[in-house]
């Protein structure tokens, strides 16, 4: 098994997240992902306020020989730093709970 780390921003004062990730990264193994993660979580930060991220297992033949890393556009980051609208109720939205610091070590 491989893993894939995909890692999506939330406005600050919604419940709204960006549609595209921040970040989609391919690893060999879903240790090393977990490994990274802190590491990509912190550089994530550095572009906006709220950030969730995780590693997810694949099928390693889906990544054999690939290496993925696609980040978002910043300009699509612009919209975070947008003011909330008032105008109207707001649409509910489940949302994940983010996973613990504790998981992924210091």
């Amino acid at each position: 098994m491989a893993a894939l780390m995909v890692i999506v921003a939330c406005h600050p004062q919604d419940t709204t997240c960006l549609q595209d990730p921040v970040a989609v990264i391919s690893y060999d193994t879903d240790e090393a992902c977990y490994g990274a993660l802190p590491k990509e979580l912190k550089r994530a930060r550095a572009m906006a306020e709220i950030i969730y991220g995780d590693c997810f297992p694949v099928n390693a033949d889906l990544v054999a020989g690939r290496n993925i890393r696609q980040t978002i556009d910043p300009n699509k980051l612009a919209v975070l730093e947008a003011p909330v609208s008032t105008a109207g109720p707001a649409e509910a939205q489940a949302l994940v709970p983010p996973v613990p610091a504790e998981r992924y070590g210091e």
